[in-house]
C-alpha cells in the first residue's frame, strides 16, 4: 500500500491541534487493523479484501480532507461516488466496502483513537437477492459450437477456451479447481482421439472426488495437450492443464493459469461470443442442472459438484420445478412473529376463559 500522505484538517474550523485528527496516523492504523484479523484468524482472501476496501477508504479521506469523526451524510454520498469511480459499480461491490469501513471504524473506537462517528448511526445497504446465475442451455452450445469452429483453425486460443468451457460446463468444476488441474488427475479411457472414448477427472482439494466425462471433453482435453506441444510447453503428470497468454500477441506464454486468470478467460469468452460476461460459477451451475434433468439422485448430485451438504442443492431443485428460493426471515422479523403468536394464544386462552370453556394446551 502506498504511504499516505500526511494532511491534516484545516485550523480554519477553530479546531486545536490536539482535538484535530491525524490523517497521517491512517496508515500505520490500517496496518494494526489488518494484523489485528490476522491475529484472529481470519482467512488470507478476507484480509486481502478488508486491505483493498480500506485502502481506498484512506486514500479518499485523504483526497477530501475529511475527519473519520465528521463523515457526514453528504460525504458518505461524495464516498459511494468515489467508489463508483474507482470501479466498484456493482451493488454487492459497494456494500462490501461500506461493511469494510464500518468495521475499521469500530476498531478506532475500540482503540480509542476516535470517539464516534457519524456513519455507524447509518443503516447498511441490504444486500439484493438475485436468482440463480446460470448459463442457458442454448447459450451453452453456442459457445462450444463457436469454440469448436475456431480450433479446428488450430487456434491455440480456442483450443484452451473449449476444454475450459467444457470442464466447467460438462464436469461441474470450480475455476480454483480447473486451475490446479494437473495431468497426472486426467485418466483417459481408450484412445483419446476416438469417439468411444472417456475420462475420468480426479478433483484433488478440500473436497476431493472422482467425476466422468464423455468423448467430447476427453477430445478437448487431448487436444488441448497437443496445443502444450506445439506452444513448447511441457505436458509431464505434474504440469497444469491450462496455460495462459502475457500479451495481446501470444508470443508471451505461461505455463499455468490462477484462479482469478480461469475466471477473467470465461468473463471474456462469453462477452465476446454471446454478449453476456458470464462467470465460472454459471457453467458450473449449467452442470449441476443438467445432472438434475438428467435423473440422477441428490447424493449423485452432491458428490460429482463437490458439496459435502445435501442442503446447498435445494436452490437447484427450486431451480429445475421453476420456483424461486423463499426470502430469508431475519431474526427480527421471527422474533417478532414469535412474539406475535404468543400474544395471539395468551389472547385466546382469556377469552376462552372468560366465557367460561377450556382450552387445553
Amino acid at each position: 500500500m502506498t504511504e499516505l500522505s500526511t494532511i491534516t484538517n484545516s485550523p480554519e474550523n477553530g479546531d486545536t491541534a490536539a482535538s484535530r485528527f491525524r490523517i497521517d496516523k491512517l496508515s500505520p492504523l490500517l496496518l494494526r487493523f489488518l494484523n489485528r484479523l490476522k491475529q484472529t484468524g481470519k482467512s488470507v482472501h478476507t484480509i486481502s479484501a478488508y486491505r483493498n476496501d480500506l485502502s481506498t477508504f484512506c486514500q479518499f479521506l485523504v483526497a477530501e480532507k475529511i475527519d473519520p469523526r465528521d463523515f457526514q451524510s453528504h460525504f458518505q454520498e461524495r464516498w459511494t461516488a468515489y467508489l463508483g469511480s474507482h470501479g466498484r459499480k456493482s451493488p454487492a461491490s459497494v456494500r462490501r466496502a461500506l461493511m469494510s469501513v464500518r468495521t475499521f471504524l469500530h476498531f478506532l473506537i475500540k482503540e480509542k483513537i476516535i470517539e464516534r462517528s457519524p456513519m455507524l448511526e447509518t443503516k447498511s445497504p441490504k444486500q439484493p437477492s438475485h436468482d440463480l446465475l446460470m448459463v442457458r442451455p442454448e447459450h451453452y452450445f453456442r459457445l462450444v459450437h463457436t469454440l469448436g469452429s475456431k480450433e479446428r483453425s488450430h487456434d491455440p486460443k480456442a483450443t484452451r477456451d473449449l476444454a475450459l468451457i467444457q470442464l466447467l460446463g460438462e464436469c461441474g468444476l470450480k475455476a480454483s479447481e480447473a486451475s490446479q488441474m494437473r495431468w497426472a488427475d486426467v485418466m483417459f479411457e481408450g484412445n483419446p482421439i476416438d469417439d468411444e472414448s472417456t475420462l475420468t477427472l480426479r478433483i484433488s482439494g478440500q473436497n476431493e472426488r472422482l467425476v466422468k466425462a464423455h468423448n467430447e471433453v476427453a477430445q478437448a482435453l487431448w487436444k488441448l495437450r497437443e496445443a502444450r506441444k506445439e506452444l513448447t510447453l511441457p505436458v509431464g503428470l505434474q504440469d497444469k492443464l491450462f496455460f495462459g497468454f502475457l500479451n495481446v500477441s501470444r508470443r508471451l506464454k505461461s505455463d499455468g493459469l490462477h484462479r482469478h486468470g480461469v475466471k477473467f478467460v470465461v468473463y471474456e469468452v462469453c462477452d465476446e461470443i454471446l454478449g453476456i460476461p458470464y462467470n465460472s460459477e454459471s457453467l458450473r451451475n449449467h452442470a449441476i442442472l443438467r445432472w438434475l434433468e438428467f435423473g440422477l439422485s441428490t447424493q449423485q448430485v452432491a458428490q460429482l459438484a463437490g458439496y459435502s451438504s445435501l442442503n446447498s442443492l435445494e436452490r437447484f431443485k427450486l431451480k429445475a420445478r421453476g420456483q424461486r428460493r423463499p426470502k430469508r426471515q431475519t431474526k427480527k422479523a421471527s422474533s417478532a412473529n414469535e412474539s406475535s403468536t404468543n400474544k395471539s394464544v395468551t389472547t385466546e386462552r382469556i377469552s376462552s376463559k372468560a366465557e367460561g370453556g377450556l382450552l387445553l394446551p
